[in-house]
């Protein structure tokens, strides 16, 4: 049973150097106790990589990043074509 969930609004986001409008970030300790997070961000630029370095800054101003993979990218119907883009984190969120 996954413990210690949060979940917060994460700004100035980038992902592999491109930016990204602001994303939502979980974090929780999975069954084991290891640290889980993934991060959701609605974007009209999908990224052309797969993986990379996941930063951005708090409400409160914390800087955090971490390495993320693209878990899944849902288009959007109509004309804005906006992608839902989940990342998965790979390993420790730096900052939290």
């Amino acid at each position: 049973m996954a413990s210690r969930h949060e979940r917060f609004s994460l700004h100035d986001v980038t992902f592999a150097g491109v930016s990204l409008p602001s994303a939502t970030v979980d974090c929780w300790d999975d069954a084991s106790g290891r640290s889980q997070w993934q991060a959701r961000a609605l974007t009209r630029a999908c990224p052309e990589v797969e993986e990379g370095e996941l930063a951005g800054h708090t409400a409160d101003g914390r800087a955090l990043s971490g390495h993320a993979r693209v878990a899944d990218q849902q288009v959007g119907p109509g004309s804005r074509r906006e992608t839902l883009v989940v990342f998965h984190g790979a390993g420790t969120l730096h900052g939290r």
